[in-house]
Formats: C-alpha cells, structure tokens, sequence
C-alpha cells in the first residue's frame, strides 16, 4: 500500500537518486561520522538527564517556559497542557519528536518500551508506534488518508500524523485533537522508514523498538538476555519445546536444578537446556513480552504476537 501512495513514491525516487550519485566511500564516512554523531549526543542526552536537564535548551526537566518550547515538554512539566502542543510541532518535526520519546524510554530500559512492531500495526496504517515511559505514554498514528490530506478538513488538507498523550492511563492529548504537518525532512526520511528506498536502511542507534529487536538473529539475542525480576516485567516471553531421545525420558531432577541454575546466573532457562540429557531438539521461541505496550489505537485482533 505503502509503495502506491504517490507522494512517497515521488520522495522515495528523490532520495534514491540522490543516494546513487554519492561515491560509496563517502556514503561509508558519512554513515561513520552519523553513527558517531548519535553517539556523542546521546551520551550528552543522559548525562542531562541524570542531572536533571535537558540537553536540548538546557533548562530543567520540570521547567516550563513557555517563549522557550522544547521536546522535554512532553514530560508535562507544570505548565504545560494540550493547547501547548503546536509550539512543539512547529519547532520539532516528527521524527526528532519521535527520536527524542524513544531516547528517553530506553533510558529506562532498551527497546521494552517501544512498540513499533510492524506485524501488530493496523494495516489501514502506514504506520504506529506507542512508547512508554514511567507512567507516561506516547502513540504516533498515519494512515494513507492522513498522508493524502482531509480535502474537507481545513487543519488537516496537508500531509499529517496523529499524536496521542495518556499520564498514568488517562486522556491527556488525544489522536483527534491535531493534525500534525510533517515537514520536507520528514519527508525525506519517512520512505527510508517504510523500507520504500533501496540504497538506505533506516535504523535506530539508542532508539530501538522491539521490531528491530526481534529481526536480531534469535540465538544472538537469547545470548543478550538476563531473567525478568518478575513475569510482568519481562521485554520478551521464552518459550522452549523440549523432545526427549526416543524411549528415553527427561529428569524431573534435572529440569528443577535447571531452573534453579537460571536464578542463579539470572539466565533464562532456554539457555541452558543443552545442558539435559536425552534431549534430541529444542525449538525456542521468542515473543515480545507482557512489559511491552499494546499499541494504542489499533483495533485488537486475535492473532497473537509475532515470534522468532
């Protein structure tokens, strides 16, 4: 659907082009020089944090100065309600809006509290993603008619997405509420998210979902992972299909001290099950976990999460 939508069609051969011109080790420095970029930012972005600060104006987190908008706004410091929301929009655009709530949910922990995962989104959506953090949560929404414009709408005729806000659960800025224009860097970027241009993979360094998480090959990110201090906070749920050797049988014994050598190393179990005897395969697998956030908006659907 994505591919068919002729503005992104017209900004994907843009950046395709421009892409093809550039020699391959330029690309190569500048990919260098970007990733390091990221890095030396987002190490400021928590040192400020930590402090208390922003890293974009300087101010405190909890400040509010209303000449002087800023991303950290969506933290809600006193002062601040949904009528503030375009000071933001019109100095940020989407994605260093976006950029900015996913840093700040992986400051908490990396990718858990970032639902971008492509097989959970509304398909009538070109896109949605719900971020949490504390007890905050964040949700960008767009549809191919929200991309179109609204011809009857006199704030959404352009090109928009849609914001949503809760604190502690509740309303606090919902979808309806703005029509958010996306600007022309936006739409420089947006068909490289969609996958749409072939000379550009669209990643997060610090920002990473658990879409990017989950396309990891699965042994690669079983060796990353450390037990939950609890089921509910768990970013992933591990499953594990264990077949014993024919006419022979797994230990009770042995599955228990397994378990409990998982404590110990604060491992999953999954890990450590080549560790019994008489089995003959093991298929593990890999779903996002109960702390992940449902998307907001989307319409629920029995199918289940996705799994690796």
């Amino acid at each position: 659907m994505t591919k068919q939508h002729p503005i992104l069609q017209k900004y994907a051969i843009e950046a395709q082009n421009f892409l093809g011109k550039l020699p391959a080790d330029y690309i190569d420095r500048m990919n260098k020089k970007t990733f390091e970029d990221a890095h030396r930012e987002y190490k400021e972005f928590q040192e400020q944090l930590n402090k208390g600060q922003c890293y974009i104006c300087g101010e405190k987190i909890g400040s509010f100065i209303k000449n002087k908008p800023c991303q950290h706004w969506l933290l809600r410091p006193a002062g601040f309600n949904k009528r503030h929301l375009p000071l933001v929009y019109q100095k940020f655009n989407f994605f260093r809006i976006e950029s900015y709530l996913r840093w700040i949910a992986n400051s908490e922990i990396f990718a858990g509290n970032i639902n971008d995962i492509a097989e959970e989104t509304n398909p009538k959506k070109l896109f949605e993603h719900t971020i949490k953090y504390k007890n905050f949560e964040w949700s960008f929404s767009c549809s191919e008619g929200d991309l179109t414009g609204h011809k009857f709408s006199f704030s959404g005729r352009s090109p928009h997405y849609h914001f949503q806000m809760r604190i502690n659960s509740r309303p606090f800025i919902d979808y309806a509420n703005f029509h958010i224009p996306f600007t022309n860097e936006d739409f420089f970027q947006l068909p490289m998210m969609l996958g749409m241009v072939d000379k550009a993979k669209y990643t997060h360094t610090h920002g990473a979902g658990m879409q990017e998480m989950l396309i990891i090959d699965p042994e690669t990110l079983l060796n990353s992972m450390q037990k939950a201090d609890s089921e509910a906070n768990g970013v992933y749920s591990v499953q594990t299909l264990v077949e014993a050797e024919s006419g022979k049988t797994l230990s009770g014994d042995e599955i228990a001290d397994l378990f409990k050598k998982s404590k110990e190393l604060n491992v999953p179990v999954a890990k450590l099950i080549k560790e019994l005897k008489n089995v003959v395969s093991a298929t593990t697998f890999i779903t996002p976990g109960p702390r992940v956030p449902e998307q907001a908006g989307r319409k629920k659907r029995e199918k289940s999460r996705p799994s690796i």
